[in-house]
This record gives structure tokens, sequence and C-alpha cells, in this order.
């Protein structure tokens, strides 16, 4: 394999790859299949590996271990030097101004420095897909990891076909099989109907990228003779070209990240047609060329790597501004993209173009670095722009050694209430308290003993008096009712102040009329993690009620256990479903979910919560309301406007006072009106 120029159109290909990776997290429903273009990278990646290790030359017949360690530390460096200065930035900016951050990313840091961080993503069974509460800066250095450890895996394996004097189409035939086993691994572990993560992660899954690129190397001088005896060779690589490129473009637009046939059928094609579009690149096919060698596209692509470090910390730190932007999400994706533009141009050129060269922190050529700098200090006349840089740097690493200290992997408070919620409902034969509780139950136990001794109310209750009863007794003795009025009052009012001492906030803001409604209308609760959390306080309201909540719970996830629930009668007549915060809601999904239903009375809640999806989910649960006559739409958006303090601190669940207290009354409010109008008519 000969050395070769570089071609713009490779260039060209990782820009419009990097900018559909973008515009997959920004905008969803419109390229929904951007995540796509990963394969894409690692393809051509692997591509360059083959044609790279191919190029050492051996010595005497053995190999060139030189060389093979030259190429592995430059490469290393490449990955190494770019993610270090992010990751520091990003530390140095959190212990700056927001220093509470650091305490739940230790592990993100070290897992994305040291590229393990989709083993670490496996482990602690994160989701990519799903919109996490306050999402870590450093979720997106799985992809590091994933390159450098094909990278690592497959040099032995290079090495061993050549010390085997394979012939080129031996490797490529060997290469294709490693591709097959990849794709059965997939097969094999993917579960239909449950987070793809773990073979989204995985090196086992996701090596069949890498490994098509390195056979696309060896296959092309086979294709070139196949082809050879074609006259219009040209017109047949153009329409090939054409078709690949739209079929890419047709899975860009339609696959959905949670389908089952994205993981059994589409991550293979799109493997397949990546290694056609670089073989057709690779061969100058003008129908290729004449679109990606355009300058906007080739100079993206230069800058792909810089762009592809600080979209995720960028997106996220917008993400955090939710409230600011008042939800609006345009303002929000256009900031991301002007940041990422501005923020990736500069470490393009001040990093990874070394625009600004730091000792010990540019390259690994530590000897060399520690010898200018001797030789520096010992001229007359320092070189300013050097010794400035020096001196920030060592500032930097002073506040990123600081920032590090600080790390921590605590829990954070939402993730703490949902795992002590399921704690609390989960069986505990023992008896034995939630380990991080341990602490505050020995707090609460003093606390009363004070109260005990000193006959203090610090948690003890205070004895009130209900004026409010008392007022009533007299009324009720002064206007001699009768009997039976007096015995349904009675039990009215027991019903208010059963809802009053358990929710009173909720009691104040619904009229009578509502709150007896909602004290008697059979209803069930279903949703994720804010049913989740909010579930067993609106019981206190829907004393007929029930819920159903789970923690990252999606609407494909959600129509199966919907049917299990119904079949073993645990759902009421009317249901309340909070979904969409997660990933979205989907057409084919809401079908599903109402026809389970059935005839039963749907009221979906809207949202507001601080997710990239939220125009999209309002705007299905707005089109279905107005599709289904059972189907209500609970307008928690608008409700919500002007009232920050109704969501908790990651700006998705439900404040555990005001927040959750006024979600039950509007969805009181609304299951009143639409009920009570259909009575009356």
């Amino acid at each position: 394999m000969s050395k070769t120029q570089r071609i713009p159109s490779f260039d060209g290909l990782k820009g419009l790859a990097i900018v559909s990776i973008i515009a997959y997290h920004l905008f969803p429903s419109v390229i929904p299949g951007g995540f796509l273009m990963v394969n894409t990278f690692l393809v051509i990646s692997g591509y360059f590996f083959a044609r790279k290790m191919e190029q050492i030359p051996d010595i005497n017949y053995k190999i060139n271990w030189s060389r093979v360690w030259q190429y592995l530390k430059k490469t290393v460096e490449r990955l190494f030097i770019p993610v270090f200065w992010m990751i520091l930035l990003v530390v140095v900016g959190l212990l700056l101004f927001y220093p509470q951050e650091l305490k739940h990313i230790q592990s993100d840091v070290f897992s994305g420095l040291f590229f393990y961080n989709n083993i670490f993503q496996i482990s602690a069974e994160r989701s990519y897909f799903v919109q996490m509460t306050n999402a870590s800066p450093f979720t997106h250095l799985w992809y590091n990891a994933l390159y450098l450890q094909s990278f690592l895996v497959s040099i032995p394996l290079i090495l061993l076909t050549r010390q085997l004097k394979l012939s080129v189409q031996s490797k490529a035939v060997f290469w294709l099989v490693l591709v097959l086993l990849s794709h059965l691994m997939v097969w094999y572990l993917y579960s239909p109907g449950e987070d793809p993560s773990r073979v989204y992660y995985g090196l086992s899954t996701r090596l069949s990228s890498f490994a098509i690129g390195i056979a696309a190397a060896y296959v092309t001088p086979y294709i070139l003779k196949l082809i050879s005896v074609i006259k219009e060779k040209r017109v047949f690589y153009n329409i090939i070209g054409v078709l690949t490129a739209i079929d890419m473009l047709f899975l860009i637009l339609i696959t959905k990240d949670q389908a089952d046939i994205t993981y059994h059928l589409w991550l293979p094609a799109f493997n397949i047609f990546s290694m056609i579009l670089v073989f057709l690149i690779s061969v100058r096919t003008q129908s290729l060329s004449v679109w990606l060698s355009l300058p906007p596209l080739t100079a993206i692509g230069k800058r792909s790597y810089a762009y592809y470090l600080w979209y995720y910390p960028i997106i996220v730190f917008m993400m955090s501004q939710f409230r600011i932007f008042n939800g609006n999400m345009t303002w929000i994706n256009l900031a991301s993209i002007v940041a990422i533009a501005i923020v990736g141009e500069l470490f393009y050129r001040l990093i990874e173009r070394q625009g600004i060269y730091f000792w010990f922190g540019s390259s690994f050529n530590f000897k060399e670095d520690a010898a200018d700098l001797k030789r520096m200090f010992k001229e007359s006349e320092f070189n300013k722009k050097k010794l400035l840089a020096f001196i920030a740097y060592m500032i930097l690493l002073l506040l990123f050694a600081i920032g590090l200290l600080q790390t921590a992997n605590n829990t954070r408070l939402t993730q703490f209430q949902l795992e002590y919620q399921a704690f609390q409902t989960a069986t505990n034969i023992q008896g034995d308290p939630y380990p991080l509780e341990e602490g505050m139950i020995e707090t609460k136990e003093r606390l009363l003993n004070v109260d005990d001794v000193l006959d203090t109310h610090l948690l003890a209750e205070r004895p009130l008096r209900d004026f409010h009863e008392e007022l009533m007794k007299i009324t009720d003795e002064a206007q001699a009712v009768s009997a039976e009025a007096q015995r349904i009052y009675s039990e009215n009012q027991a019903v208010f102040n059963q809802i009053e001492a358990s929710s009173p906030l909720t009691f104040e803001l619904l009229p009578p009329e509502v709150l007896l409604f909602a004290s008697e209308v059979p209803v069930t609760f279903f949703g994720d993690s804010l049913v989740f959390l909010s579930g067993p306080q609106a019981m206190d309201v829907f004393l007929n009620g029930n819920h159903f909540g789970q923690a990252n719970l999606q609407i494909w996830d959600a129509v199966d256990i919907m049917i299990d629930l119904i079949n073993q009668g645990f759902v009421k007549e009317n249901v309340v479903i909070v979904l969409g915060t997660n990933a979205g809601l989907d057409e084919d999904g809401m079908t599903q979910l109402i026809e389970a239903a059935g005839e039963r009375q749907l009221f979906f809640v809207n949202t507001n919560s601080r997710v990239m999806h939220i125009d999209d989910v309002n705007t299905m649960i707005k089109e279905f309301t107005k599709a289904y006559s059972n189907v209500h739409e609970v307008d928690w958006y608008n409700a919500q406007q002007g009232h920050p303090e109704w969501y908790d601190g990651d700006d998705i669940h439900h404040s555990p006072e005001v927040g959750r207290a006024n979600f039950n009354a509007l969805v009181a409010e609304k299951m009143f009106e639409v009920l009570e109008s259909a009575n009356n008519n």
C-alpha cells in the first residue's frame, strides 16, 4: 500500500459526520439517526490505520518495533493532549464557578482522561440515550476510549497477519470475519425493549466499525481488479456513490436510537455504506468529491476532533441555563452552535495546531521540553511568549489539581431520592436502614431526645387546636341541621382534614368541590421518575388512586408494562400519564399505549423539564389530544411558567413541597373539568 497525498473528501466526510452527530443532540426530531455517523468516523480511522501499519517496513523479516512504538506514541499523543486540555479547562471552570458539580464527576474525569470511559459507563449502567438528570460533561468520551481500545486491539492482529505472511485478500477475509463476529455479539447481547447502551459502548460490539475500515484498506485492490473489466468505471463509481449517499442520508433521517431494527440491521448496514464510501473516495469518485471537497465541509472536518471534544460539555452547560433561556430551545440550540464553533476553533488553533506551545503540555517530548526550559533560563533574554504560557499553564495545573482533589462520586440529590424511594418500597426483611440514611436517623433520634427532655418541638409535632373544626361544631349546633346532613358533612370534613394534614398546600390551592372530587375519583398515576418521586404524595390527595413510576421509563417500554398492569387489575378507569422526559415520545409508542388503555380516560401531562426535546414532546401530546376523544392534555408547561421554585435543583423533577403540590392541584383541576363536564352532559 503506497503512501498517498491527503484527499480533501475525507476531511469533508468527517465534517459531515461531526455536524450530523451534533445535530442529533440538538435536533433529535430532525436528525434522529445522526449518531450513526460515529460508525463512519471509526471506519475512516480503521482504513487509515491499516494503511499506516502496512507502510511500516520489516527489518530483516522482523517487526520494526521502533516504528510501531512511534506510531502508537504519536496516536496516543494526538488523542490525549486535546482531551487532557478539555478536561483540565472544564474542571477548572467548575472549580471557579460551579464547585458543587465536582462532587459528582470523579469517575467521569478519570475514565475520560485514561480512555476507559465506555467501560465505566457500562459498569455504572449509564445510558447514552436517556436524557439523564444533570448529565456529565464527559459522557461523550466513550468514543475516545472505544477508538483507542480498537486501535490497541488491532495492532497485534495486524502484526499477526503480517507474520503469517497472509495475502492481501486473506487479510481482507480475516478482518471481515471479525466484523461478522462483532455483529453477532450485538445480536447476542442486545435485548429488545431494553436500553441499548451496553452494545453501543462495548468494544466487542463496536469493533466492527473499525475492523470494516481495516478490511476496506485490504479489499480495495481486489475490488479495483474486479471492476477493471467494466469500460465505464467512472460512471459506475458515480452511480454507486450517489446511491450510497442517498441510503446513508435516508438512514440518518429515519433511524431511531432505541429501535430494535437499528441494532439488528441499520448499524451493520451503515458500516457497509461507510466502507463503500471510503473506497469510492479513495478512487476519487467525482459525484462524491464535488460536494465533500467543499471548503466549509473540509474546514469543519479538520476541526472535527476539537468540535467533538467540546460539543457535549457546551450543550450540558447551555441546558443548565434552561431557566435563564425561559425554556426556549431555539435560543439554547443557537447559543450552543455559536459556542461550539467559537470554542472549537480556538481549541483547534491553540491546542491541536499548537498555536501556543506549553512545555510539558503540548506533546510527550518531555525531555526536549525540560532541556528547552533549562536552556531558556540560561540565556540572557527570555522568550516572553513561552514564559507567559508556561506560567499560565502552571497556574491552570495547580487549579486542576485542586479541582481533582475536590472531585468525588457523591450521589446527586435526585438520584438519591430515586434510590431511597426504591429502597423504601422494596422488601427489607432485616429492617436495615438505607446506608446513606444512617447519619440522618442518628441525628433525628438525638433531636427527638432533646424534644422529650426539654419539651421543645425541634422535630416533635406541636399540638395545635383545630379552630376550624370547633367553629363548625358550634355552627352545626346553632343551625340544628338534620342528622343526615350532619353525617354527610362530617364525612366530607374528615376527608378535608385528611388532605389538609397530609398536603396543606394542595388543600389551599383547590376549592372544596375539586378536593372532594379528587378524593373520590378512581385514578392511576403512571410514568417515569416524576411519578416515581411524586406518586406517593399524589395519593395524599387522590385517596382512591394508585401509582406506578419507574426511573428512566420510556414510551416504548411503557406499553408492555401498562398491559401487564391492566391484566393485574391495577389500572383504574382514569390514568394520568407522565412520560417523555427521558428520551421523548414517538407516534407508534403513543398509539400503542392509548390502544392498550382501551376506553379509559387518559390525561397526558406535558413537560417543562430541562430536556432538549421539550417542544417535540408537548407537540405530540397536543396532536394526540386532538386525535382521540379519551386523551386529554394537562398543561403543566404553561402553568409552571414563572415558577422556577416548582422544580427541584435539577430542573427536571418537581420540588418536594411546592412543585408536587401544584402538580397535584393542576391534575385535579383538569380531571374535574373533563370528567364533571362529561357527567353533566
